[in-house]
């Protein structure tokens, strides 16, 4: 039985086992058809890749710095604090990645409009290679994805050219970013203006200047076209990168950007930075201008109380008949020394007479009281008053002696 078993095993792990050799072999017979394959699928990436534009990337750097004061002194009054280098990496990477910031940048390069030359397969983007201008007219309507054919015929006039069936599309009007739908003429449109000329269509407003650092040759055939202002907005603000350069440097930022077009690429990392430099500015300056209205509407409340306690002083010296505020102040500080004084003195007066009073009522020697004049009374009934008390008290005590000598003496005897 065990025997059985163990032939029944190798028999299926030999079934199951993988000839390797075997397979190659037969790859090898059937060599002209991998080859085939091989040869089929180059050719599909090669006609793929021809078609497809080339895509570039685009690094910059921006550094990140602390402001400080620009006094630099210890009994400056105002002193602008920006934070930490740290919380401004933070407020540059989010202001980058904002819509508001996006639009601001697409806006100020007009990356809604396209410069297109029909090349082998498809149109390609000749942004800054344009041999000629558009400068639109934003209040007015453009058409949306369709290119509008441009024909140079001479060096002062050029033919603007469609061809459509449909009648009415989609435009935008720039200044506001609205959106309105506009007639096209059916079929083919052909018209001739003048460079520099204003045009004035249903579905195109603005001029075409010539640009002198690119040839445009006579009959050569561009195309311009327009985009959604949102959609072109959208489209930057998810393919625009921030994050730091390295661990070592945090106040350093890389900034990153992949497209069809290294001119247009480079001009909006270029725009980006200025604006955010821009924005950073005119949000400290509009800082700095809150703290100087503040300061401004805090002096302003402090001169109309420094009028209003004027006012009342020129009424005051109208009233009193006082010129000189100084000199009547001065005087009236002196007397009221002078009144101190004397309030002072009679206090003095009216304590001695209360303990010369108490002195009298509660003992019976009376030549220890202390003479008037010491606190300044100079009246005469109090004065002899005293004086005869005093006296009294002293002939007492010499009769008081007298008595207790002439009392010994008998005694003795």
């Amino acid at each position: 039985m065990d025997d059985n078993y163990i032939d029944i095993d190798e028999q299926e792990s030999k079934s199951l086992g993988f000839d390797f050799k075997g397979f190659l072999f037969k790859a090898l017979n059937l060599w002209k058809f991998i080859l085939l394959c091989v040869g089929l699928a180059l050719i599909v990436a090669y006609l793929i890749n021809v078609r497809k534009q080339n895509i570039y990337s685009l690094d910059s750097l921006i550094t990140v710095e602390s402001d400080q004061n620009p006094f630099f002194t210890a009994n400056t009054s105002i002193s602008f604090n920006w934070g930490g280098v740290s919380g401004k990496v933070g407020k540059v990477m989010t202001s980058i990645n904002t819509r508001s910031h996006n639009e601001l940048v697409v806006d100020s390069l007009e990356y809604y409009i396209q410069y297109l030359q029909q090349g082998e397969y498809n149109k390609i983007d000749i942004y800054g290679r344009s041999p000629f201008v558009f400068d639109i007219n934003k209040s007015k309507p453009q058409v949306l994805n369709f290119p509008i054919r441009i024909i140079k015929k001479n060096d002062s006039e050029y033919e603007v050219y469609t061809n459509s069936e449909a009648t009415t599309k989609t435009a935008q009007i720039y200044e506001d970013k609205s959106k309105t739908q506009v007639n096209l003429p059916q079929g083919e449109f052909r018209q001739t203006f003048k460079f520099g000329e204003s045009i004035e269509l249903p579905f195109l407003s603005g001029k075409f200047t010539i640009n002198p650092r690119v040839n445009f040759s006579e009959g050569t055939e561009y195309y311009l076209s327009f985009l959604n202002f949102d959609n072109v907005v959208s489209s930057y603000q998810r393919s625009i990168k921030i994050g730091p350069y390295n661990t070592a440097a945090s106040s350093v930022l890389r900034l990153s950007l992949v497209g069809n077009n290294k001119i247009r690429i480079a001009d909006f990392l270029n725009a980006t930075t200025s604006i955010l430099s821009r924005t950073e500015l005119e949000r400290k300056n509009l800082y700095a201008t809150n703290t100087i209205n503040f300061i401004d509407s805090s002096l302003r409340a402090v001169d109309l109380n420094l009028k209003d306690v004027t006012g009342k002083m020129n009424t005051f010296r109208k009233k009193n008949k006082i010129f000189s505020v100084d000199e009547e102040m001065a005087q009236l500080s002196e007397k009221l020394k002078d009144i101190e004084l004397q309030k002072e003195e009679a206090n003095s007066k009216l304590n001695y007479l209360n303990s010369l009073e108490n002195y009298l009522t509660t003992t019976t020697d009376y030549s220890q009281i202390a003479a008037p004049t010491s606190v300044g009374i100079d009246e005469s009934n109090i004065l002899n008053s005293v004086a005869k008390i005093t006296n009294l008290s002293i002939e007492r005590q010499n009769l008081e002696n007298s008595t207790k000598e002439v009392i010994c003496f008998i005694k003795r005897n």
